[in-house]
């Protein structure tokens, strides 16, 4: 009841999209891809529930100090998600879709430190697939310039 109550507090009295950081994803095939990120437990386990609509990015990268396997579900989540699983090495190792409000546990399967969350379809039209390496930056919103938006997004 205790935990019930913690997550109903985060959920009220902290802003939706409220991310301490940000960062620029890129791989072979694309760059520049802007993102929140998500460090902390509570970020990490609020993720992109109860978002209506992504603004002023692209989607969430959900980042760990250390590789584990990482479950998530998309209970209590509005967008339709491609979930990306990267390694230590950083290196894709599984695409998944996630379909909102569903209770299904999807799992890294193998230990991984980032999972890229952004909006279903948007892997395929960026070209990321499993095997190809995707790194990131850590970035002050300030400090980007040119933030690019994809067009896989538009609906989003």
């Amino acid at each position: 009841m205790r935990f019930l109550n913690f997550r109903l507090f985060l959920i009220l009295f902290f802003p939706i999209n409220s991310f301490s950081k940000e960062a620029l994803v890129f791989s072979t095939t694309f760059s520049d891809l802007l993102v929140n990120v998500a460090q902390t437990q509570e970020e990490k386990q609020k993720g992109l529930m109860f978002v209506n609509k992504l603004s002023k990015t692209n989607g969430l990268l959900l980042l760990y100090k250390k590789p584990k396997i990482v479950n998530i579900w998309m209970h209590n989540t509005k967008i339709p998600l491609d979930l990306i699983f990267i390694n230590s090495q950083k290196k894709v190792v599984l695409i998944k879709k996630g379909e909102p409000f569903s209770k299904k546990i999807i799992s890294s399967i193998t230990p991984v430190i980032g999972v890229l969350e952004i909006p279903e379809g948007c892997a395929k039209k960026l070209d990321l697939k499993v095997g190809d390496k995707a790194s990131w930056r850590i970035v002050e919103r300030t400090n980007v310039k040119n933030i690019r938006y994809y067009h896989c997004l538009d609906d989003f």
